[in-house]
């Protein structure tokens, strides 16, 4: 097999996983130091079972479309309460070193979390997220990691201090230094777009303040990955429930697009085929993910937002005209049927 050279060599998320499995597998220190984070005010007992990249899929048993997946580490453990009551918990476990979290991970966590409760795999569960601390950073920099379906937010920094209190492998210890560190990144950072997306941000706001945008700064500084628009207003709106399946993005190079989603495009195209406006063209077919979008000029951002002023008033203006065709034709577009 040939070698990998020293420059693309990285730590990744299996081998984490592994060491997790390794040191979860039985009550050792941190075992006991990451259920006591967990689960407050207990002690562990034993732990009865772990298990590596489970992927479940209970949406048809429960009736949830989110309960579905793969969870990285599992462990179902006895723990002793404050009231001298013993439980037996699940501690579900996604870690990430660089890589984005994928769509509803969270709530498709705890969806399988609790249909596993409710058919007796335990009495109570946690879900946790395991990153570098400036991933866990940049991810919740609002604190709200609990919205977004985790119980808690561990640092892989930790967990190494944890280890290396134990008197755990030497190897495992630096495997897990050397994960956090930013050369370790497969998205190496690229100093004008970093510039790039601090520069929008305040460009929006001062140009575009009713166009608001999401920017994941889990992305690092990669050149590919844009920001989504309206995501309180739509996916996010916890007043307007049904709104979760709308979402508006950049495409990342020449237009923008308003999807819904969990539509067949035969049951979409008649709909929106007597909707859409000037401009305004249906994307091609999805596989549950179906488009309106309006082309925009392309955007570079290793280049800065001063040199492309014209061409990004141009995708915000898009932005908000899909918006305001999204508002007018709700009804509409909500109705059309859906499929899980």
């Amino acid at each position: 097999m040939a070698q990998i050279p020293p420059d693309f060599r990285r730590i990744t998320e299996d081998r984490i996983d592994a060491i997790f499995f390794r040191h979860l597998s039985s009550r050792t220190g941190l075992a006991i130091w990451l259920f006591g984070k967990a689960f407050t005010d207990c002690k562990l007992i034993s732990v009865d079972s772990s298990a590596l990249r489970k992927d479940h899929d209970h949406r048809r048993a429960s009736g949830n479309p989110l309960a579905f997946g793969e969870t990285d580490v599992e462990v179902i453990a006895t723990i002793k309460l404050s009231n001298g009551n013993t439980a037996r918990v699940g501690l579900l476990i996604e870690d990430k070193i660089d890589a984005r979290q994928g769509e509803n991970q969270g709530p498709r966590y705890r969806a399988r979390s609790e249909f596993r409760q409710q058919t007796g795999s335990w009495d109570e569960f946690k879900c946790i997220l395991v990153a570098p601390q400036r991933y866990l950073d940049n991810a919740y920099s609002a604190g709200d990691f609990r919205d977004h379906g985790w119980d808690a937010l561990i640092a892989l920094e930790d967990i190494a201090q944890v280890l290396r209190n134990d008197r755990a492998s030497l190897e495992d210890i630096e495997t897990l230094v050397e994960a956090v560190e930013l050369t370790n990144a497969w998205n190496k950072p690229i100093p004008s777009a970093v510039q790039f997306w601090k520069e929008l941000s305040l460009f929006q706001r001062a140009f575009h303040p009713d166009v608001p945008i999401f920017i994941n700064r889990q992305q690092g500084a990669g050149i590919n990955v844009w920001p989504s628009f309206y995501e309180n207003q739509l996916r996010n709106n916890k007043r307007e429930i049904r709104r979760k399946y709308i979402q508006l993005v950049h495409s990342g190079k020449s237009h923008l697009s308003l999807f819904v989603k969990n539509v067949r495009y035969e049951a979409f195209l008649p709909v929106v085929s007597n909707l859409i406006e000037p401009d305004m063209v249906v994307g091609d077919e999805g596989e549950s993910w179906q488009s309106i979008q309006l082309l925009v000029p392309e955007v570079d951002p290793c280049l800065s937002v001063e040199s492309q002023t014209e061409k990004l008033d141009q995708i915000f203006i898009a932005a908000r005209r899909l918006y305001q065709f999204f508002i007018k034709n709700e009804i509409a577009l909500l109705s059309i049927p859906k499929f899980e």
